[in-house]
C-alpha cells in the first residue's frame, strides 16, 4: 500500500495492519498511544541539535520488562530516571545526544491517560545489534518481542517494528513496508553464480587432495560463500554511507565485458595477484572452515554456524575480508567509480564512464526484490552519478552498479528484463 504525503497517523494504521498479520503477534499499544509515539518521533526528526540531525531509537515498554542485572555486550542496561520526563519532541532531541543511535535507546511507556506517554530513562544496548545489518557476526541482544521499537533515521524518516524486525516505514512522504535488502534477491545471486561455482570447483580439488593425504574436512553449505561475500558488500556500503561523500562501485561480469566496457580508469591496478586477493582469501577461508568444522564435529558448515568456529587462522582471514571492504569504501571517496569484477577482482578506481552511450529517457523503479512490479520514472530528479549508472547499464546489460548518494541513499542499478532498472536498497548504518 502506498499513501502519498503520509504522516504518523497513516504510519500507525499501516503498522497495526502489518503487526496483526504476524502469527502469534503480541498485543500492540492502543491506537491513541501509538499515534502519539509516532507523532513525537516524527516531529523530533525535523529538529536539529547543535546542527546535527536527530537520529535515535525509541523503545516503548515498561522498565520492569528489562533485567536490571544485564548490560552490554550481552544484554541491555536499563538506566531509569528518578523522575519521568514528558515525551515531547524537544526532550527526544536533547536525549538523542546521550542515547546514541547505535548504542542506546530512549525508554518510553504509555500512561493511563489516553494518548499520553512518558520517558522513563535510557537503555544502553551497545552496537552489537547492528552488526547483522552491516555484515558482522551479531546479532546482539534485542528488545523484547512485545516492545515497539521506533527508529528515527532522518528528517521525516521513521522505521517501526520490534526486535530486529522492521514492519513499516515512513520515508519521502510515503508509508510502506520495510526497505528492500537487494542482497537477498534471486537476480543478484544469479549475477555472482559463476564466481561461486568457480570457487566451489577449486575447493573440491583442495578437499580431494587433503582427504587423499588422510585429512578430514567438513562439508560446506552451498550458501556459505554467498553469505561471506554479502557480508563484505554490506560492510563497504555501510562505510560509504557513513562517509557522507557519495560514491559508485561498478561490478562487471566477465573478462571480455571488462575489456569492452565504456570505462576510463584513472587509477588502474596492474594485472597481478594483489588485485585478486579476495579470491585467495575466500579459498583459504573455505579450507579453514572445512578443517575447523571437522575438528568441532560438524557435518556441514553453513551460513548459520560458520561464525561460531574460532581459531587464529579464521580470525586472521575474517580480518582480511573486513580490510577488503574498508579498502573498497576508501577508494570510493575519490571522484569517479571503483571498478571490480563479479569475482571481486579489484581493477581500479577513479573511473569515468565515457563514450557515445545510449541516451536513457526513463528507467524502471522496482517495487519488489525481483522487479515483478515496477513503475517508469523520468530522470529529471536524478544527479550525474545516477544518470551515468543508467547509461552504463544500457550498454553493458549484465553490469551491476551500486550508487551511494551523499544523503545516504543506496541504489542498485542493472538491466533487468530488457530495461534499465533500479532498486532502493535498505541498509543500517553505524554512524554517530
Amino acid at each position: 500500500m502506498k499513501i502519498d504525503y503520509a504522516y504518523p497517523p497513516q504510519l500507525a494504521q499501516y503498522l497495526r495492519n502489518a503487526w496483526e498479520a504476524v502469527p502469534s503477534a503480541p498485543p500492540l499499544v492502543e491506537q491513541a498511544h501509538l499515534e502519539r509515539v509516532l507523532t513525537v518521533a516524527y516531529q523530533a526528526s525535523l529538529l536539529r541539535e547543535e546542527d546535527r540531525t536527530v537520529r535515535v531509537r525509541i523503545v516503548v515498554a515498561a522498565p520492569e520488562e528489562f533485567d536490571a542485572q544485564q548490560g552490554p555486550p550481552g544484554g541491555l542496561q536499563p538506566l531509569i530516571f528518578e523522575e519521568e520526563l514528558p515525551y515531547t519532541p524537544e526532550e527526544v532531541r536533547r536525549l538523542a545526544l546521550a542515547a546514541k543511535y547505535h548504542r542506546a535507546m530512549i525508554g518510553v511507556r504509555p500512561l493511563p491517560e489516553r494518548g499520553q506517554c512518558a520517558i522513563w530513562g535510557i537503555m544502553q544496548s551497545g552496537p552489537a545489534w547492528i552488526q547483522v545489518a552491516q555484515g558482522g557476526r551479531g546479532p546482539g541482544r534485542t528488545t523484547p518481542t512485545s516492545a515497539l521499537l521506533v527508529r528515527v533515521l532522518g528528517p521525516g524518516r521513521l522505521a517501526v517494528g520490534y526486535g530486529l524486525s522492521t514492519l513499516a516505514e515512513l520515508r519521502a512522504g510515503e508509508v510502506g513496508g520495510p526497505g528492500m535488502d537487494l542482497l537477498g534477491s534471486r537476480w543478484v545471486s544469479e549475477l555472482f553464480a559463476g564466481a561461486r561455482e568457480e570457487l566451489a570447483a577449486r575447493h573440491a580439488i583442495d578437499r580431494s587432495e587433503a582427504e587423499h593425504a588422510g585429512e578430514r574436512w567438513a562439508d560446506l553449505s552451498p550458501d556459505l560463500v554467498r553469505a561471506v561475500s554479502q557480508a563484505m558488500v554490506r560492510r563497504f556500503l555501510a562505510s560509504m554511507v557513513s562517509a557522507h561523500h557519495g560514491g559508485m562501485v561498478i561490478l562487471l561480469p566477465a573478462d571480455d565485458a571488462v575489456e569492452r566496457a565504456p570505462i576510463r580508469l584513472k587509477y588502474a591496478f596492474r594485472d597481478d595477484e594483489p588485485r585478486r586477493r579476495y579470491r585467495r582469501i575466500i579459498l583459504e577461508l573455505m579450507r579453514g572452515l572445512a578443517r575447523a568444522g571437522a575438528r568441532s564435529g560438524m557435518a556441514t558448515v553453513g551460513s548459520g554456524n560458520y561464525t561460531s568456529l574460532q581459531d587464529d587462522e579464521l580470525s586472521s582471514l575474517r580480518d582480511a575480508i573486513f580490510e577488503m571492504s574498508q579498502l573498497i569504501a576508501a577508494l570510493s571517496e575519490v571522484d569517479g567509480a571503483v571498478v571490480m569484477t563479479t569475482r571481486f577482482e579489484l581493477l581500479g578506481f577513479g573511473a569515468e564512464i565515457v563514450g557515445d552511450l545510449p541516451l536513457v529517457q526513463h528507467v524502471a523503479r522496482a517495487l519488489d526484490l525481483e522487479a515483478e512490479d515496477s513503475v517508469h520514472e523520468p530522470l529529471t530528479a536524478d544527479g550525474t552519478r545516477h544518470r551515468s549508472a543508467y547509461r552504463l547499464c544500457s550498454r553493458v546489460p549484465h553490469a551491476l552498479v551500486l550508487v551511494v548518494s551523499q544523503d545516504g541513499g543506496v541504489r542498485f542499478v542493472t538491466t533487468h528484463r530488457g530495461e534499465v532498472t533500479f532498486w532502493d536498497h535498505a541498509i543500517e548504518v553505524l554512524d554517530g
